[in-house]
């Protein structure tokens, strides 16, 4: 089989077991949306058995990467590339090389992607959400175009169940963020993400664009696959 394939095959790799803390259905409208978004790729979805039930510290973080390590060593049989669903990229270097595949943080894509659209950018997360994004930034490069980082004052359960209750927190903290010099905004919690049309109702509402890193991420997937043509399938499995 030839590699890339036709269409990219991409895996959205979710951090934590969604599928036992919001439901099967939450997953299911999340895949119609991941597809909706990357049109030119074979799309799936899977939410993992064990892990945090939220990524919303350091210590979640550090979860991650031991519950997906054991189905790690096979995402190659039936994936060209990985986005893994959290915006603090948790562990992608390792899984990067476990896999033997590209494993996109998406985070670092929209954070990459608001720099291509501005000259300055604010994150805007859930709360509570793991410390340290300046210092990722900082190792990024991009520093100096980093704001800063606004909390909605909804975690990411809250966000789940019932985000148009915090939609005028949400409204109000990145009108703030632009107050404060932001001119591109970033969403720095996937439960944003996939609140259907939250980026043109933001941007509409405060002038300035808002980036989707998980559209971010899903592009820059597929250009990952379109730079390894040519280059043979990985078979760690037998080295």
């Amino acid at each position: 089989m030839p590699y890339p394939s036709a269409r990219p095959r991409l895996l959205y790799q979710l951090a934590s077991p969604l599928h036992r803390t919001a439901g099967d259905a939450v997953v299911s409208r999340r895949l119609e949306m991941l597809r909706a978004w990357a049109p030119s790729a074979e799309v799936s979805i899977n939410s993992p058995e064990i892990g945090p039930s939220a990524i919303e510290s350091t210590a979640d973080v550090a979860m991650v990467f031991p519950a997906l390590f054991p189905a790690a060593g096979g995402w190659a049989d039936k994936h060209d590339a990985v986005i893994i669903g959290c915006f603090s990229d948790p562990a992608v270097d390792a899984l990067t090389e476990v896999s033997g595949l590209p494993v996109i943080g998406p985070g670092e894509s929209g954070m990459l992607a608001a720099v291509q659209m501005g000259e300055r950018f604010s994150v805007l997360s859930s709360d509570p959400t793991p410390k340290g994004l300046r210092r990722r930034i900082r190792g990024i490069g991009i520093e100096g175009n980093f704001v800063g980082e606004v909390t909605v004052g909804g975690s990411v359960a809250d966000l789940n169940r019932d985000p148009d209750t915090h939609l005028p927190a949400i409204v109000e903290r990145a009108r703030a963020c632009v107050a404060q010099g932001a001119d591109v905004l970033v969403l720095g919690c996937f439960a944003l993400s996939f609140i259907p049309g939250l980026p043109e109702r933001l941007a509409e509402a405060v002038g300035v664009p808002v980036v989707n890193p998980v559209i971010a991420g899903l592009k820059a997937a597929e250009a990952a696959v379109l730079y390894r043509a040519g280059l043979p399938r990985p078979n760690l499995r037998s080295a």
